[in-house]
């Protein structure tokens, strides 16, 4: 994604977002509730087209060539739009079909996945009386039938208890095996740990947070009393990302072998008006929670 931006009914949901996945990478994307998490999913499936930006898989435009999403992208919405009238092979064969395969592909692609996602004893049954955990293994195999490099999962884990919950971190991990990549947004951070390589959060359309999952080294805040373009931070010697969280303030990541002390000199050497400088943990779920509090702590000083 390369500066895409999305508005719904008058308001900007996302915002400038550039982000991108490697071929066997499975990239958590997290936000709190109204963050822009299920706009950009649809965005990358080819669902919902962007107001501005681009959206590419192997650097082709996803919306000049439309049947790119269908060929290269497997996509399980929050709530997958199932044919409730059919049965649960009934569904996978016809979708197997829209999606161009072949008969003897067909077959052994729908009896393999009623197979590996434990649908097989109730093939018969109509999808209108499964339960939601049982919908939810239709749509994800309808999202793998015709085996995409790119898999997109909003909230997979809905409806599913512990032992399917386990069992689909394990068929995730194997795609991203065989070179899948894989962008997966839950609400569930023990989730993301357990299987996401790298994590991105967003808050109120804005991308706060890109890094690998057990990155700790050298997390830093950085406060100006004078905000400046974040290209003027990331430019300094000692670092190596850097992201704007809001005006003036900026989570940066510095470089193997730098230090608080040599960022801070870099800062004051550039001219910037440094505020204050913190040394940040490496948990998740601390630097989710400070990205989704923040704008309310602004908001009451």
């Amino acid at each position: 994604m390369d500066h895409v931006s999305r508005s719904l009914g008058g308001h900007e949901v996302v915002s400038e977002l550039v982000l991108g996945l490697q071929r066997g990478q499975v990239l958590g994307l997290l936000g709190v509730n109204g963050a822009g998490k299920s706009t950009t999913l649809a965005m990358i499936s080819g669902a919902l087209r962007p107001d501005r930006g681009q959206v590419r898989i192997n650097g082709v435009d996803l919306y000049e060539q439309p049947s790119l999403a269908r060929a290269a992208v497997g996509w399980l919405p929050e709530r997958a739009p199932l044919w409730a009238e059919l049965t649960v092979i009934e569904h996978l064969q016809a979708s197997a079909r829209l999606r161009g395969l072949d008969r003897q592909t067909l077959r052994k692609r729908v009896d393999g996945l009623l197979e590996r996602l434990q649908l097989a004893s109730m093939s018969r049954r109509l999808v209108g009386v499964l339960s939601q955990g049982q919908r939810q293994r239709v749509g994800l195999a309808c999202a793998l039938l015709h085996e995409p490099p790119l898999l997109v999962l909003d909230e997979p884990g809905n409806g599913l208890d512990p032992v399917q919950s386990a069992q689909l971190r394990e068929l995730i991990r194997e795609r991203a095996a065989s070179g899948c990549g894989v962008i997966l947004s839950t609400h569930l951070l023990p989730e993301v740990t357990a299987i996401c390589d790298r994590v991105a959060i967003l808050h109120q359309g804005l991308l706060r947070h890109d890094a690998p999952l057990d990155d700790g080294h050298g997390r830093m805040r950085l406060t100006l009393a004078t905000p400046v373009d974040a290209s003027r931070i990331a430019n300094l010697p000692p670092v190596a990302e850097v992201i704007a969280e809001a005006p003036g303030i900026y989570r940066v990541r510095l470089r193997e072998n730098a230090d608080a002390p040599a960022l801070s000199r870099a800062v004051v050497e550039a001219g910037l008006s440094l505020a204050e400088l913190q040394v940040t943990s490496g948990s998740l779920d601390r630097a989710f929670m400070d990205i989704a509090t923040r704008s309310e702590r602004m908001a009451q000083a």
